[in-house]
């Protein structure tokens, strides 16, 4: 893809037959496959932005109507969408564009939230970007929640900073790769070493970058995840 070698590690299931909920912590961090773990569920992934000397997050966390984290100034060059829960068996998840004055209307109506971005797709369409930093414009390892329009969640992690095995995507080239997922509403969560996705089955399934290794070894520990179970 794009004149580079990729490697793409998904999970598909549908919401409405599962229970999706926000792992945060509280000041620590753990793998995610740990959480993963912790939280008996069948899959996990890495969830949004957080200091990496105190995990503490720096985007909008809510988790059984505790708010545990608020989007930073310095974060809102690309947290501008969000992850709701409704319900509390976390069988209605909704992804969408939401900036930060809505987080008290996101309060009031949902259960659990977390904010990340950029949003990469809203209703359809691929939402495109014009900023030349480096964190739009260059490939890096990604993180990625999306929805088909039938109701199934696709989580998916994309190994980058591997050259000749998975040189990871530009925020553009993750849009696509989101479109071509069947994507309707997907939204770009934290990457670079923290982009990992487990699953109870298979265990960690892409190759996370912090141990510079093409191996599934190389976790960072990260606050806060999505996880998914029966």
């Amino acid at each position: 893809l794009f004149g580079s070698k990729q490697s793409i590690a998904t999970v598909s299931y549908p919401a409405s037959k599962h229970a999706t909920q926000i792992v945060q912590l509280d000041g620590k961090g753990a793998k995610t496959s740990e959480l993963g773990k912790a939280a008996e569920a069948g899959a996990a992934i890495n969830g949004s932005y957080f200091n990496m000397k105190t995990f503490t997050p720096i985007t909008f966390v809510m988790v059984d109507k505790k708010i545990l984290g608020r989007t930073s100034p310095g974060e809102l060059m690309r947290t501008n969408g969000i992850v709701a829960i409704r319900d509390k068996r976390g069988r209605k998840v909704d992804i969408f564009a939401c900036d930060t004055a809505e987080y008290p209307r996101i309060a009031r109506r949902y259960r659990s939230a977390l904010a990340a971005g950029p949003v990469l797709i809203e209703k359809g369409k691929t939402v495109e970007y014009t900023s030349g930093s480096s964190f739009y414009a260059r490939r890096h390892p990604r993180t990625l929640i999306g929805k088909r329009a039938d109701g199934t969640v696709v989580m998916a992690v994309i190994d980058g900073r591997f050259k000749g095995q998975g040189e990871g995507t530009t925020i553009a080239e993750t849009a696509y790769i989101a479109r071509q997922l069947g994507l309707v509403e997907a939204l770009n969560l934290d990457g670079g070493g923290s982009s990992t996705l487990w699953t109870a089955r298979e265990g960690v399934l892409n190759h996370p970058y912090d141990n510079r290794r093409f191996d599934h070894e190389g976790e960072r520990g990260v606050p806060n995840c999505i996880v998914v179970r029966r």
